[in-house]
């Protein structure tokens, strides 16, 4: 079932009730009588954490754990029954924010001058790489079976960086960590809301609520990751990257 569509103030407490009534086998779940629950996060060794609650969100990343703010459209977009499809963003979900940080101090001409000459150092892990590595070992598990080409789960990155400016290290970072991404899409600054649609994803994660509401006005359900300088800057007043045609 199409998980809770949160509203201001709601946390996702409700969203067991949504898999029992699936009839998903759930055998490890805590009542917190009202606490927080991050801190049973690691001891239930959660791979990764989503509410509506920001600051649940925020205070779950802090503990080190894969987590987004997730934001449910009211008329959601048909999805494949018979394939999972994840969607991530690059900088600052899976990779740091350690090039964003560079063009929010000196601007794109560095950037750009920045990855071309680290084009061969990979970047530093973003708050859910390690996400995409559980993935990773659950499609290893098809693969050997033979079902590489039918494999029930299939991961994307979708990212404003250019395949010839800034995407090489993109790639080169993933293979460095022993991780592979079924799709590489690179738009160069165009919006993603469009390329979404086409993929049509269960869920997509990204650092800008520019994207995140983009997705969901074309009935994707997008996740908020809060983390790096962006969010600094945002906080501030200042102006997306995504105004210009940069980086993420």
């Amino acid at each position: 079932p199409a998980p809770p569509r949160p509203r201001k103030g709601r946390k996702l407490g409700v969203y067991e009730v949504n898999l029992f009534s699936a009839e998903l086998f759930i055998e490890r779940f805590c009542m917190t009588g009202g606490n927080s629950p991050i801190g049973y996060l690691k001891a239930y060794h959660t791979n990764l954490y989503l509410s509506a609650d920001p600051d649940k969100v925020h205070e779950a990343l802090e503990a080190g754990i894969a987590a987004a703010t997730m934001f449910t459209p009211d008329k959601m977009t048909e999805v494949s029954e018979t394939q999972l499809r994840v969607a991530f963003d690059g900088d600052a979900v899976l990779f740091s924010d350690e090039s964003e940080q560079i063009y929010k101090a000196h601007g794109l001409d560095k950037f750009f001058e920045h990855e071309k000459a680290h084009e061969n150092r990979p970047l530093d892990h973003g708050p859910l790489k390690g996400f995409l590595e559980v993935l990773g070992k659950l499609q290893k598990k098809f693969y050997a079976k033979g079902r590489r080409m039918d494999c029930p789960i299939r991961t994307y990155l979708v990212t404003a960086r250019s395949a010839a400016s800034s995407g090489t290290r993109a790639l080169k970072t993933l293979r460095s960590w022993g991780l592979e991404i079924d799709e590489a899409l690179f738009l160069a600054g165009a919006p993603k809301g469009p390329m979404l649609e086409k993929i049509r994803p269960h869920i997509f994660f990204d650092d800008q609520m520019f994207h995140v509401e983009g997705a969901a006005e074309m009935g994707t359900v997008a996740c908020h990751v809060p983390y790096g300088i962006a969010q600094r800057v945002a906080r501030k007043g200042g102006k997306d990257k995504e105004t210009s045609p940069v980086v993420k």
